[in-house]
């Protein structure tokens, strides 16, 4: 009895260890995002008017929704410029993500079902890159552009793409391997091409690592700031979401007085296109898997 009692002792302190380390995790992780979300809704334009209080507001105002959604912050752009920016970097993100989806996509199907000179040594190497971090290529990238005169919206898609496109082949690769090819098969004896075989049978398959594919292209050119800013900085009329937000920011030009509460106003919704498609994906995926079937 005793020894019963001792056993569920010691794992109720257990639990409760594990439970204040859980919460403890959670409120660090939760905590930025709640620390943005209330400054965008307060008057606090500086982090050196910022204060333990503010994270429980007393007043909450949209001023700073109002202000930066009609704000006209540079004066090149005739027309509010939060929106403007919000839309070049949705156009750069979409074509991003579906240029890595269909490089990634052949390239994976090339890898996992025709017959190549060196294929496993190819496959190697890719899954190699995939291990250099974006940052490096930035400066090769930047002078490589220059000398094509493709310092632009074109120039930067292709600049992202690689990064996404190259990480999401071997995924690609992976996927399509564990797809049975009898399915292929079947279609080209019932009239298909190799080519309709593939948009009809093992895209709808791999429909995970398409989804994912897009996700990781769509978020690395919105939420991109140094490329960016490398390729178009000079001209403000073509400038994204995350440049102006540093701008708002006061982080491009420190002479400027930083408006703190707008550039949190300003972070919460360039947060929604993301949790949007996070949303649409996560169901993507749950029917993709769940209609999934085997050979009969």
């Amino acid at each position: 009895m005793a020894r019963r009692a001792k056993y569920l002792a010691l794992k109720a302190v257990r639990l409760a260890i594990s439970y204040a380390v859980l919460i403890i995790m959670a409120a660090w992780s939760v905590l930025p995002i709640y620390y943005i979300i209330v400054t965008s809704f307060t008057n606090v334009e500086t982090l050196v008017s910022v204060s333990i209080s503010d994270l429980m507001p007393k007043h909450i105002t949209f001023e700073a929704y109002r202000e930066l959604l009609s704000g006209k912050f540079l004066p090149t752009i005739k027309y509010p410029d939060f929106p403007i920016w919000v839309a070049h970097s949705l156009e750069l993100a979409a074509a991003t993500a579906a240029l890595s989806v269909i490089l990634a996509m052949l390239a994976g199907y090339a890898l996992s079902r025709l017959e190549a000179p060196a294929k496993k040594s190819l496959a190697t190497f890719i899954y190699l890159i995939t291990f250099l971090p974006i940052t490096a290529t930035a400066v090769p990238l930047y002078l490589l552009f220059a000398r094509l005169h493709l310092l632009n919206y074109l120039g930067l898609v292709l600049a992202y793409t690689p990064g996404t496109a190259v990480f999401a082949a071997f995924l690609a690769k992976l996927s399509i391997d564990a797809i049975p090819p009898d399915y292929e098969e079947a279609a080209m004896i019932d009239g298909l091409s190799r080519f309709q075989a593939f948009l009809r049978i093992v895209m709808r398959m791999a429909l995970p690592i398409v989804a994912l594919t897009a996700l990781l292209g769509f978020m690395g050119a919105y939420m991109d700031f140094a490329l960016a800013y490398a390729f178009v900085g000079a001209r403000s009329n073509l400038w994204t979401a995350m440049i102006g937000l540093y701008y708002l920011g006061g982080f491009i030009n420190p002479a400027a007085a930083p408006a703190y509460n707008i550039f949190a106003a300003g972070s919460v919704l360039m947060g929604i296109p993301l949790m949007a498609l996070f949303l649409v994906s996560q169901r993507m995926m749950t029917r993709a898997y769940s209609g999934l079937a085997g050979i009969k």
